[in-house]
């Protein structure tokens, strides 16, 4: 169950990952921009972190 929660974060933040480069709005700031990439690549690579090690444990 644990595997499968992680994997949909994972899936989540690189769409908003993606997202935030494909948005056409309204344009970002700086700030808003730089929040949402580096939070979207901080919960990606904490959530494949947590997979690989719930995915290695003996």
């Amino acid at each position: 169950m644990k595997k499968l929660l992680l994997i949909i974060v994972i899936i989540i933040a690189s769409l908003n990952f993606l997202y935030t480069f494909g948005y056409q709005g309204e344009p970002m700031s700086q700030l808003e921009f730089l929040s949402r990439t580096l939070g979207s690549i901080i919960i990606l690579v904490f959530s494949i972190i947590q997979l690989n090690k719930v995915t290695t444990k003996p």
